[in-house]
């Protein structure tokens, strides 16, 4: 039965963390989406009048200065659709994957789940090198949104933490980098007061990713920064 359901996950898995799903290639258009998302996310509080701390964002100081002024000068009825926003801004166009940004490993094809958009089309989430206790594959249902997904990542580190693994367990740190991930999605849909929980989940979580981080001695954008480890490569046999 194990066999069987493991022929049917791995080709219907992708794992959550970017840099165990592209080549280096991929990862520098991850990495200019991730900036094209940031530039989005920001208009969108622009546009609806929110309060912003323009320093929060990577922008120049030409950009701040107009923004500082396109904030103050249109009227917020205006600012919904004033276009002047667009120039200033100037968000590109996001590039796209080709089948050569992507890992294929274990059977599973990436870019055949993803496509140039990258868009999720599995059905498995997986999370490599977080294995459970009997060695197989970590998964969560790709059907979770993105407060349900970081609910179960966090339960799980937990439950690493606690019970399976201590406080020094190699699979905390690319958990913890999981949450990061969906930090900034959390802050886009899941900002306003939970009504189960009456609290704001994305500070929540935020707060959980700055304590754990201290307490394994590092910064967040150093657990983002994990690596998986090399493989060891074969020592070749020399003749005598």
């Amino acid at each position: 039965v194990e066999r069987l359901v493991e022929e049917l996950v791995k080709g219907e898995h992708v794992p959550l963390l970017p840099v165990l799903r592209y080549k280096p290639t991929g990862l520098r258009n991850r990495a200019e989406w991730e900036r094209i998302w940031e530039l989005q996310r920001l208009e969108d509080k622009l546009r609806a009048g929110e309060p912003v701390n323009l320093t929060d964002y990577d922008l120049t100081e030409q950009q701040c200065t107009e923004l500082a002024a396109w904030q103050s000068e249109t009227p917020d009825k205006q600012k919904a659709d004033d276009r002047g926003l667009d120039p200033i801004l100037s968000i590109p166009v996001p590039p796209k994957y080709k089948s050569s940004d992507f890992l294929s490993t274990g059977g599973a094809r990436y870019w055949a789940l993803r496509g140039k958009l990258d868009v999720p089309k599995e059905r498995w989430v997986s999370f490599p090198h977080c294995e459970g206790p009997d060695g197989a594959l970590l998964l969560a249902w790709a059907g979770y949104n993105h407060l349900q997904l970081t609910q179960a990542i966090s339960a799980y580190f937990v439950e690493v933490q606690e019970h399976l693994g201590g406080r020094d367990d190699v699979r905390l740190i690319p958990l913890l980098a999981g949450v990061i991930e969906l930090l900034p999605w959390l802050k886009q849909w899941h900002h306003d007061i939970d009504p189960e929980f009456n609290q704001r989940m994305d500070e929540v979580y935020e707060g959980f990713v700055n304590e754990e981080a201290r307490a394994l001695g590092k910064t967040s954008d150093e657990i983002k920064a994990w690596q998986p480890p090399k493989k060891p490569t074969k020592k070749t046999r020399t003749k005598n």
